[in-house]
């Protein structure tokens, strides 16, 4: 076969586009390197980098559609939940604004399946909240409320009206707090907000980079006993003082057993 440049006006974007659309539908997490020696076996020549990022690009919305189509197909995937699963709860939430077009703008969307809202009352009054970042074209992030059964079995997406004695936790995300400090009837004893250990601990590495600290301050938030406690952040105090300074500045109850008044509820 002759040498062809990268320039050759058949190859391009289009054309290793169509090339990619097999590989693109078995696998939708098909990476860049893939793509590059999928040219190389098949056509015997390379690829830029940037060329394949955007061949990838153009396969994956023939495939699955751009990000505008997905997020204009919601309304009607949420239809087809509430339909087929009967008791369903979606609610939504738009910007104060509206597109030239006059279309909304979703500002985020929640839902709940009716199993999930009927048994969470065969599960711990403790519910879990964690997210997650999509690094995609819009920077969205999605949320889950978890919890688990008398069979330790996890259950997502709950709707809790009128209960007492919940505990949430979550980690210190500012969106998280807000919310919660929205609920006027979301205090002890009715409901209580922790934050996640894991979390807590993660956040604290991720600022003073020392794995000695990180398994302190696990130490420190799961020990029950305050004068232990005590001892573990004068550790902490001597080896880093800022690392004890920025975990006294998060409510102790809200991140520690030993000072946990409402029973405990650390994780």
């Amino acid at each position: 076969m002759n040498e062809i440049s990268l320039e050759h006006g058949n190859l391009d974007r289009s054309y290793v586009a169509t090339l990619l659309l097999g590989q693109v539908k078995c696998d939708h997490v098909y990476r860049i390197k893939n793509v590059i020696q999928t040219v190389k076996d098949q056509l015997e020549f390379d690829i830029s980098y940037a060329k394949a990022w955007y061949s990838l690009k153009m396969a994956r919305e023939k495939v699955y559609g751009t990000w505008e189509s997905s997020v204009r197909k919601l309304p009607r995937l949420m239809g087809a939940l509430q339909k087929w699963n009967s008791g369903t709860v979606v609610e939504w939430e738009h910007k104060g604004f509206q597109c030239p077009s006059g279309a909304y703008v979703i500002k985020y969307v929640f839902w709940a399946f009716k199993p999930c809202i009927e048994g969470f009352q065969f599960c711990r009054k403790v519910i879990s909240v964690d997210g997650t970042h999509l690094y995609t074209k819009y920077k969205h992030k999605m949320l889950i409320a978890a919890a688990m059964d008398g069979n330790q079995q996890m259950m997502s997406k709950h709707i809790v009206r009128g209960m007492s004695g919940m505990c949430l936790i979550s980690d210190r995300n500012a969106g998280l707090m807000g919310a919660i400090e929205y609920i006027p009837d979301f205090i002890p004893p009715r409901g209580v907000h922790r934050l996640c250990l894991r979390h807590v601990c993660s956040n604290f590495n991720n600022r003073f980079k020392n794995v000695q600290l990180k398994n302190l301050c696990w130490r420190a938030g799961s020990e029950y006993q305050i004068r232990k406690f005590d001892r573990i952040m004068d550790e902490i105090r001597g080896i880093k003082p800022e690392a004890r300074y920025y975990l006294d500045q998060i409510e102790k109850e809200k991140w520690t057993a030993s000072h946990d008044g409402d029973g405990g509820v650390v994780f």
